[in-house]
């Protein structure tokens, strides 16, 4: 405390106190990571690393700083009043990240990564930034875990795709529900577009509508299904459906993605007014609500994504597939119940599940998965069809066993284990392949337990 000056009055001694005692504060819409919360944040961290090269995604950065021009185009319309917008040199309009997905792609399209193949996989772990409305759980820069898959076309990929992010949520010991829609393609949200204009500009509508939802309706009317206003809710119960617009095609996929979400028993809610609030979705569209503790669940999403296979030709380069997820981690960090409880575990010998064949695939999907929960250290290849590759792989990463599933073995109800150390292998049923790795795992114990007792006897 300062000494109070000679002849000094009372409240200027005060006044100095209180100016001292100012000290810079942290600007709205941001958040500081501390103790217990930045704990949370490293476990949060090291789980999507290690999901995600689980899975195979390979890890990218890319700049926080990118071209206006990359975000103007691709994302919601009418959000250019969100970006943090950069002046660069000689007029260069440049803006931090509101979106790590088009960076992503740019990064993919820009340096030919994939080697003349149009397949790849992705993830990244970094801060965004949006200028939005300040609410409860949103901020102005935030950090997401992300993963794009590039160039595969198939149900397996959406399957695929929300069995990482319910295992990071489970992980992370944070409960959630999977909601899931399709969008369909462009000609079929151009119907249904038609038909909810005209619903909602019949008289009496319009004039329920918020502020928001009137300057969207000839614009884009999807928004609409998204508004949160309790007089758009109940309009919206009255409107028609997208599903009842799907083309065959698009109907087809749908259903192929939520039977693989039933065959990994993953459980979700077909929500049909999900539509997400970018314009490039085509397709499957999911996110992730919170479940709270009295089991209702929550509005304000954990993460999301879907398919977007037009975006990569609208950014100038070739018509290729491409689906991807966004998770927000301070969203999830502040749904943590007991923060205290995040351990790591430690690591155990590794398990390689190699397969042959699309029913191959779903059926090792389904034991990399049971393994997974069971505590086991699984790794695979999903992303290679060749067997010879994902040995080669198994061998790379110094597994310890390899699981192969074939043809043969999918009609026999077997599988092939094998020591890659010896070379040794052979076959087992199937639904007891988790009991013989229990069992090995137990003697190998008993061994270790023994030749340590050894090494003390002897010295």
């Amino acid at each position: 405390m300062p000494r109070r000056k000679k002849g000094a009055t009372e409240s200027a001694t005060v006044k100095s106190e209180r100016k001292s005692d100012k000290t810079p504060n942290r600007l709205l819409g941001m958040k500081d990571f501390i103790g217990q919360d930045q704990v949370c944040f490293d476990f949060a961290y090291d789980k999507a690393s290690r999901l995600a090269k689980m899975y195979s995604f390979a890890s990218i950065k890319t700049p926080i700083l990118e071209s206006l021009d990359l975000y103007k185009k691709s994302s919601r319309q009418n959000n250019e009043k969100e970006f943090y917008a950069v002046d660069g040199e000689k007029g260069e309009k440049m803006t931090l990240r509101p979106e790590i997905t088009q960076g992503t792609l740019r990064a993919y399209l820009e340096n030919s990564v994939v080697g003349g193949s149009k397949l790849a996989r992705f993830f990244s772990f970094g801060p965004i930034f949006r200028r939005e409305k300040l609410q409860s759980g949103r901020y102005r820069e935030s950090t997401q875990f992300n993963l794009e898959l590039i160039g595969e076309r198939k149900p397996m990929a959406e399957a695929l795709l929300i069995t990482v992010a319910n295992n990071f949520f489970e992980e992370m010991q944070v409960k959630v529900q999977v909601q899931v829609n399709s969008l369909g393609d462009a000609d079929c949200r151009k119907d249904y577009c038609s038909k909810l204009s005209t619903f909602y500009k019949e008289r009496g509508r319009r004039s329920k509508l918020c502020n928001s939802c009137k300057n969207n309706l000839g614009k884009n009317c999807l928004s609409l299904l998204d508004c949160k206003e309790e007089s758009c809710l109940k309009l919206r119960e009255e409107a028609p459906q997208l599903a009842d617009f799907l083309s065959d095609e698009s109907r087809e996929y749908l259903t192929k993605t939520l039977e693989f979400l039933d065959e990994l028993n993953i459980s979700y809610n077909f929500n049909p007014y999900l539509v997400r609030g970018l314009n490039y979705y085509n397709d499957i569209v999911f996110e992730f609500w919170p479940v709270n503790e009295d089991e209702t669940v929550g509005k304000l999403a954990l993460g999301g994504g879907g398919r977007f296979d037009n975006l990569i030709e609208s950014m100038g380069g070739p018509q290729t597939p491409a689906a991807g997820l966004a998770i927000g981690i301070e969203r999830t960090i502040a749904r943590v119940r007991d923060k205290s409880a995040l351990t790591n575990k430690t690591e155990e010998d590794i398990v390689f599940i190699a397969q042959l064949g699309d029913q191959a695939k779903l059926k090792a999907l389904q034991l990399f998965e049971e393994l997974r929960k069971a505590g086991f250290n699984v790794r695979q290849s999903f992303a290679s069809d060749s067997l010879k590759f994902q040995l080669e792989e198994a061998v790379a990463i110094k597994a310890k066993t390899s699981l192969i599933l074939g043809k043969k073995e999918i009609m026999d109800g077997t599988i092939l284990m094998r020591d890659m150390e010896s070379g040794a292998q052979e076959t087992l049923v199937y639904k007891k392949v988790r009991e013989r790795l229990d069992k090995r795992d137990k003697q190998e114990k008993r061994i270790n337990l023994n030749n340590r007792k050894e090494g003390a006897l002897y010295g």
